[in-house]
């Protein structure tokens, strides 16, 4: 007899064998006694993807089920064979996305003549001499002189509206007075009594003072000879007179803030973020500088001022680690430490330390931004209500239209993989899943879905990009796993396993498929372990 006689003779041995095999899974076999149960069917298309493999399979039983000849016992051992595993099966699906970044307000440069903060002079004559701009000038020192006599700055709340003298009547300005002479030492043995009436000793303490200065020892103090302010340390940002003008009662002397005004010194570059603290654009080398908040900038903030604006600029006093002032609360209240705090961050920043911010100082913000568009260059002049540039928020988003048929495959919170241009995986998530149905070019339907990357930073310069978005549907952990190869499709229905025994036969196992996904399927058998090896093509 001829080999290929032979071959064909085994060959169809073996069909015998395996459809008597076949027979007594389904009759003989416990775990065949009944009818098997239908596959669990998993969600959405994974079976689609799988029936379409396992009908490829029924091609593959065959070549397996004829390719072992019983006259050749040691053949299932030159096939190859895959090693039956526990493992996790997770079925991914992979959507197209675009990278982009959500819209923000434009900013548009705000200024206020209100931020100007003025020294009015209160004595007739010619400036003799004056400080210069950029110095701060502390409680009992001079501001300038009149006459060659000098102005002093001390520190109170009411301006000086008369002479301060021993035949003056009791008041609240005589307290005040007496109150900031006791705080520069000029009360050294405490004969003074801080009330509302001049007394010797308030007369002694003034002397003092004025012999510290150089000004003529009266023990009075002349209208205009005094500069009430508010704060322990007045900041002079402008001189608006000059030595040798003459001034009169109600001349501007300086100005101790000013607004931001003028030409464009500096601009954050476009595509650049912006964060809390950050500096948007210079005016003027002033800066304009990013704050967090809900509550836009819409006055000055200074001394005295009370309110839910002042509450938002002290919690960014905080975050920005200014907040250490000595007697410093996040109450709304802008007091002496909350313009202590603001001159510190001033300082900091490069703006001018006036303690008062002007409207235009800070943009108040909810979040990051991303420079869009310059809309001002360095040397354009600006003015209130001049556009600067456009923005965007800065976390990095993707748009997905995801197909109606897939409306349960995520929701919002769900984790995903975006994978960029470059192969690069970043992880984001799922932040909004449209409502709405809409239709796209192709005829199709679909909801808008955004995904935001956990990194902002990942997809520099990729605006408009097209990403990959990679969304786990189904899983099954510690599952039992073969190749999908491996299944074999039995005439009477339902699926088995090849098993290579330690002979080097092999014995048809009953499969029951779950989850397929990257090559591999999820079986459920009594008959099958971790560790066995299967016949794979």
């Amino acid at each position: 007899m001829s080999g290929h006689l032979r071959r064909l003779r085994a060959r169809r041995d073996r069909m015998t064998e395996l459809s008597e095999i076949d027979k007594n899974l389904h009759m003989d076999s416990p775990t065949t006694s009944t009818p098997s149960p239908e596959p669990a069917a998993p969600s959405r298309r994974w079976w689609i993807v799988g029936g379409l493999a396992v009908a490829a399979i029924v091609a593959i039983g065959v070549v397996l089920a004829t390719s072992v000849s019983e006259g050749e016992p040691e053949a299932a051992q030159t096939q190859n064979t895959a090693t039956v595993e526990r493992t996790d099966v997770i079925a991914t699906e992979t959507l197209s996305g675009t990278l982009g970044y959500g819209s923000a307000d434009p900013i548009v440069f705000r200024s206020s003549a209100d931020g100007v903060v003025t020294v009015q002079g209160l004595a007739s004559g010619f400036v003799t001499d004056i400080v210069d701009e950029g110095t701060f000038v502390a409680a009992g020192e001079v501001l300038y002189e009149v006459n060659t006599e000098p102005v002093v700055v001390l520190e109170g709340d009411l301006p000086q509206y008369r002479a301060f003298e021993s035949r003056m009547s009791d008041g609240p300005d005589v307290l005040q007075l007496e109150q900031s002479l006791s705080d520069l030492g000029y009360d050294p043995d405490g004969d003074m009594t801080i009330d509302e009436d001049f007394a010797s000793s308030t007369a002694d303490a003034i002397e003092r003072l004025q012999e510290s200065i150089g000004a003529e020892e009266t023990g009075r103090f002349e209208l205009g000879a005094v500069v009430f302010s508010p704060t322990p340390i007045t900041y002079v940002a402008e001189n608006l007179v000059e030595i040798a003008d003459a001034v009169q009662v109600g001349t501007p002397i300086v100005a101790t803030s000013q607004p931001i005004s003028g030409t464009v010194t500096g601009i954050a570059e476009e595509g650049s973020i912006v964060g809390q603290g950050d500096i948007l654009v210079e005016i003027d080398r002033q800066p304009v500088v990013l704050m967090f908040g809900d509550i836009p900038a819409f006055r000055t903030l200074s001394a005295g001022v009370k309110g839910d604006d002042v509450t938002q600029l002290e919690e960014n006093l905080v975050d920005l680690g200014f907040g250490d002032v000595e007697g410093f609360a996040v109450d709304g209240d802008y007091d002496t430490p909350t313009a202590q705090a603001v001159t510190a961050w001033q300082i900091a920043v490069g703006a001018s330390p006036d303690g008062v911010v002007n409207l235009g100082d800070v943009y108040f913000t909810s979040t990051t931004l991303r420079v869009g568009q310059n809309q001002v260059a360095v040397g354009d002049a600006v003015a209130n209500g001049t556009p600067i540039m456009t923005t965007s928020v800065s976390s990095t988003f993707v748009t997905v239209e995801l197909s109606t048929d897939d409306q349960d495959l995520v929701e919002v919170g769900d984790t995903v993989t975006v994978e960029l241009p470059s192969g690069d995986e970043e992880s984001a998530v799922v932040t909004e899943v449209g409502t709405v149905v809409l239709a796209n070019q192709q005829g199709g339907t679909y909801f808008e879905m955004t995904v935001t990357l956990e990194d902002p930073d990942a997809a520099p310069g990729l605006d408009e990009a097209p990403v990959d978005v990679i969304v786990v549907g189904d899983r099954a952990d510690n599952a039992l796993t073969v190749p999908v190869t491996a299944l074999l499709a039995l005439a009477e229905g339902g699926y088995a396993v090849e098993v290579v025994n330690d002979q080097g036969t092999t014995t048809l196992v009953a499969v029951d498929p779950g989850l397929f996904a990257d090559g591999f399927v999820e079986v459920a058998s009594s008959g099958l372990e971790a560790g066995m090896k299967v016949l794979v093509p």
